[in-house]
């Protein structure tokens, strides 16, 4: 008997890879094939990884041998092809956003309510190991009281790579610009950490770019635990540098920069030094091609196959992808409004 979940991709673009190699390197899991509009990246993809490229997607969807859909295409249509597959019977990993809108994102976790399939939401910098580490070192309160928690995500993407896709940079398909595609798994880790957000004060302008959208953003958020932070995103920082959280308490500081922690330093505790003598691997600007390490999507892929199975609970589910879209939304409004947006 196949135990495996079998499941195809929707949408060839630069993440997908990311998806069927971790696909491809799961034992419990299997690739049915590949769907593209753009019948060259399908074929491509196809013939890359040994499978088949179906005619469109209502072809992968009538597939019976398809238990789960990855979503990897641009974000305006998410939703969209997620409420097609949920109606399909089938399982989803939506590439983030989740949706462009909370009532995109809600109409989602509705259907897939009602259909008792499975919809998660990537967010793969939940699953590595010093977040989870840093995850542990605030549950317990080892920083004392949170004080503040910045994010800065300064990053560079040249007018090419807008250039190079007709939907980035677009308010109608990307949903916006720093903040809604390249931060919101930024955002997305620091409401993880930290908890909900009461508000946010930002301010957007679109400084360096000829794009539609925000190409840089900073917000002043106060979170519901008392603590302060900053929010900054940007696509226009020359040359890129890795994503940093800050978290400060009366008894500790941690940083993190990507996934390795660059300083931890609380009160009686000698771990920091540890982190001093450990390796640890070289911390790369999120500007690089291939930047984003592939191990978080494996872990949530096996994730995601637990959940499917039944022998284990998902960890970003609809739910929680839509935190991460309501904070971002929010700074938008703020930054459009002129004043801070209660959440």
């Amino acid at each position: 008997m196949d135990l495996k979940v079998h499941f195809a991709v929707a949408g060839c673009g630069v993440i997908s890879r990311f998806h069927l190699d971790a696909i491809r390197s799961i034992e419990d899991a299997a690739l049915c094939g590949v769907y593209d509009p753009v019948e060259a990246s399908a074929r491509a993809a196809a013939q890359a990884y040994g499978t088949r490229a179906y005619p469109d997607y209502d072809a992968l969807l009538a597939d019976p041998q398809v238990d789960a859909v990855c979503i990897c295409t641009p974000s305006h249509l998410h939703a969209p092809l997620a409420l097609q597959a949920v109606a399909a019977g089938k399982h989803v990993l939506i590439e983030k956003p989740v949706a462009l809108t909370l009532e995109d994102c809600d109409a989602v976790a509705a259907a897939a309510r009602a259909a008792g399939v499975q919809v998660g939401v990537v967010s793969q910098l939940r699953y590595g190991p010093a977040v989870a580490r840093v995850k542990r070192a605030l549950e317990s309160r080892a920083l004392g009281r949170i004080t503040r928690c910045d994010l800065y995500m300064k990053y560079f993407r040249p007018q090419s790579y807008y250039d190079s896709g007709t939907w980035r940079g677009t308010q109608a398909m990307d949903g916006g610009g720093a903040l809604m595609n390249q931060g919101i798994h930024g955002v997305d880790l620091v409401r993880y950490l930290m908890g909900p957000a009461d508000s946010i004060y930002a301010l957007s302008g679109t400084l360096v770019r000829d794009i539609e959208v925000e190409d840089t953003l900073t917000a002043v958020v106060a979170w519901h635990c008392g603590a302060q932070g900053v929010i900054q995103a940007s696509v226009g920082d020359y040359p890129g540098f890795p994503r940093r959280i800050e978290l400060n308490g009366e008894s500790g500081t941690i940083i993190l920069e990507e996934d390795r922690i660059v300083k931890w330093e609380v009160a009686g505790d000698s771990a920091y030094h540890i982190y001093e003598q450990e390796p640890a691997p070289e911390v790369r600007s999120h500007s690089e091609a291939g930047a984003i390490d592939p191990s978080g999507h494996v872990a949530q892929l096996r994730n995601f196959i637990d959940a499917v199975r039944g022998e284990g609970t998902l960890l970003v589910d609809e739910a929680e992808g839509r935190k991460a879209l309501a904070l971002v939304l929010a700074a938008y409004r703020s930054a459009a409004e002129g004043k801070p947006v209660v959440l």
